[in-house]
């Protein structure tokens, strides 16, 4: 009985191709009965993850394919516009400076109108998309000048409460541990380098001492039991498999492609490029590439899948699920690469995708619009501007009275 093959599409053709690497069939490296003769279970594991992983590695070009387009309209549309919207409300901030020292306003109002300044200055410096370096440092005088705005007292507040009681948190642990940790004199409002300094310092030394007392308490271990040795033993056995099995693959394949071994000038650079793609696949572990590679060159001469027994099958398969495994959990972190930074300000935080770019356009273009025509009214001596004023200050000094975040002016 003929003994299952690698099922690859037309291999003459492989062998004359003018360029080695030549698409398989759509079923890619699989393993098919011959005749009427069933699969194995190892067989049908193997041909079932190859296509798990033939899915996943297209559902991650697509991810990444996807990305790649919305980084190049956040480059090439969205961040331009994000640039314009911050130099006009630099321009804003900048208005309202000379207003508060030009424009008559009541204690209250012009505290409010204060605040209100402040707190866009800052919020432009955390994100001084599109200013240069002297708006930043006028910026940065402007809100040493006013002060920091009612949100960001509150914030640093907030910071204190929560590292209050991280501290007696941790502190509590120590104790428990029987290791005596005072975080006291520590002034989160300080400078956060050296808070940072601080506590970096104080918890390096209390993890040694920790890690001390619990040693000195610790138990004994325990004597492995026959059932977790044998498991262990054959942990290690298959460990060792993958790698003499994937090593042994590799060798088979050096052997009959490497281009010293070829005489002819044509196919000593053709094996060139196949050689580079298994060393490659090899330096990866990368078996399903190496899989596909001998397919595409042995064609159904291959006799590493048909011929493999169980036992290397199931070998193939753990390293299979491996790379799937490795492979899903790039694409679930492709969008944090630190090339694709510039999506995160698009990126929704409930979803993880970014919105719509038309409906991101929209919106940019709508406030860039709106706060244009603010800044025309801010800089005429008007009494459309004086009311304008009136009603930003008032609504500031509303939402700070009902603690709210929601901010309801405009601008």
């Amino acid at each position: 009985m003929q003994s299952p093959v690698p099922m690859i599409g037309d291999n003459n053709a492989l062998r004359d191709a003018e360029f080695p690497r030549r698409a398989l069939s759509k079923e890619g490296v699989t393993i098919r009965p011959a005749g009427a003769a069933p699969l194995s279970p190892a067989q049908v594991e193997f041909n079932r993850l190859m296509k798990s992983l033939e899915n996943a590695r297209s559902k991650h070009t697509r991810e990444q394919s996807r990305l790649d387009k919305a980084l190049e309209v956040s480059i090439q549309e969205l961040m331009p516009l994000v640039a314009d919207v911050n130099r006009v409300e630099r321009d804003m901030v900048f208005a309202g400076r000379q207003i508060l020292l030009t424009m008559k306003l009541t204690p209250k109002r012009r505290r409010w109108f204060g605040d209100l300044i402040s707190g866009k200055a800052s919020s432009l410096l955390a994100d001084p998309v599109g200013l240069n370096a002297k708006e930043i440092a006028t910026l940065e005088s402007v809100v040493e000048e006013l002060g920091p705005s009612k949100a960001e007292r509150q914030m640093k507040e907030d910071k204190v409460e929560d590292f209050g009681f991280l501290r007696a948190m941790m502190e509590q642990v120590a104790r428990n541990a029987g290791v005596d940790l005072d975080l006291s004199d520590i002034d989160l409002k300080g400078d956060p380098e050296e808070v940072a300094r601080l506590l970096e310092e104080r918890m390096s030394g209390i993890d040694g001492a920790m890690g001390g007392a619990n040693r000195a308490r610790a138990p004994r271990p325990r004597k492995p039991t026959k059932a977790q040795l044998e498991k262990e033993r054959a942990h290690t056995e298959r460990e060792e498999a993958k790698k003499r099995d994937f090593k042994s693959l590799f060798k088979q394949l050096a052997k009959a492609l490497h281009p010293d071994l070829e005489t002819d000038p044509v196919m000593k650079e053709h094996k060139d490029a196949w050689m580079k793609r298994l060393n490659t696949a090899y330096q990866n572990g990368d078996l399903r590439d190496m899989l596909q590679l001998e397919m595409e060159w042995l064609g159904e001469e291959a006799t590493n899948l048909a011929t493999a027994g169980e036992e290397k099958l199931r070998v193939y398969c753990m390293v299979l699920k491996e790379q799937l495994a490795d492979l899903k959990r790039q694409t679930d972190l492709l969008p944090a690469e630190p090339q694709y930074g510039p999506l995160s300000r698009f990126i929704d935080p409930f979803t993880g995708f970014m919105e719509n770019p038309r409906w991101i356009r929209k919106q940019l273009t709508e406030r860039l619009c709106q706060y244009r025509e603010m800044l025309e009214i801010l800089e005429k001596d008007t009494h459309e501007r004086r009311e304008m004023i009136h009603q930003w200050a008032d609504t500031n000094a509303r939402n700070a009275r009902r603690n709210e975040n929601v901010d309801d002016c405009p601008f």
